[in-house]
């Protein structure tokens, strides 16, 4: 992947899990799927993959398996919102490239390290949260955060946030805004998310998501993906979500099983490097 188009993954990859929020990781009953994903790509509308949205019966994990069109796994993703709901921890192996990308908050630091195939050793850093700094959004707490503004987003309003850029080992601004959509549904409110540096801003184009603006809860991702594709370029998607018929559906615990079978991909990020200059 040329490095542009990876860092511009590793922004985005936190944008698409953004549905259910969690406490912790632990599997004690089976799980069960309450929403679904398809991805289709932007320009061809071409089938890609699909997500599949899994919470455990007590409602304290949320998984998020990538399957592609002939149903192999090609990525895996595990959230964990004990630091709250803006501000998830989390976890996503790609299988295609061998990649982990991890992010933590713990207090008043927030912990982020990635490993890649060619180099065993994950790059970690680590960052001061202060004042200055707020309000920080982490992955799936993106969703908490449309939520929590939408009367002032949707009344005009522009709302700012930083968020972990992995691949440069900073935080970013990144702004969001009411739009129109660009899709045909007049049941959908779109929010359109930029960053707010104009030289990164060159490097990822703006991402449109909609939602039910009834419901409040998603229901279209269009832009840069967070899964590569087989050669390990990126790719940009139309991702729409299923909510209608989940109830008969049980998430694979053998495919969790797998992936947290490669303990080799794993990242620990207790000890990290000071990034905060």
């Amino acid at each position: 992947m040329i490095p542009a188009m990876r860092s511009a993954c590793h922004l985005v990859c936190v944008f698409i899990v953004v549905l259910f929020p969690v406490t912790q990781r632990a599997y004690a009953q089976e799980a069960s799927v309450r929403v679904i994903g398809d991805a289709f790509a932007l320009d061809s509308m071409v089938p890609l993959y699909t997500e599949t949205h899994c919470v455990s019966d007590n409602a304290l994990t949320h998984d998020v398996l990538y399957t592609d069109m002939e149903h192999k796994l090609i990525a895996h993703k595990v959230l964990n919102y004990a630091s709250g709901l803006v501000t998830p921890s989390f976890v996503q192996h790609n299988f295609y490239s061998q990649e982990v990308i991890a992010v933590e908050l713990r207090q008043d630091q927030l912990m982020m390290a990635v490993k890649t195939a060619d180099n065993p050793e994950p790059q970690e850093f680590l960052f001061p949260v202060t004042e200055a700094s707020l309000p920080i959004v982490i992955d799936a707490g993106f969703d908490s955060f449309v939520t929590q503004n939408w009367n002032a987003i949707v009344g005009g309003q522009s709302k700012q946030f930083q968020f972990p850029f992995a691949a440069r080992e900073s935080l970013v601004d990144l702004r969001i805004s009411a739009a129109r959509c660009s899709y045909d549904n007049e049941a959908d409110q779109c929010f359109i998310l930029r960053l707010d540096n104009w030289l990164i801003g060159r490097l990822v184009a703006s991402i449109e998501l909609g939602y039910d603006s009834n419901l409040r809860r998603l229901t279209r991702f269009r832009g840069l993906s967070n899964i590569g594709d087989a050669k390990g370029g990126g790719q940009s998607v139309d991702i729409r979500y299923r909510y209608d018929n989940m109830s008969a559906l049980v998430c694979s615990l053998d495919d969790l099983k797998l992936t947290g079978s490669a303990a080799n991909n794993d990242i620990d990020i207790t000890h990290v490097k000071d990034g905060s200059s």
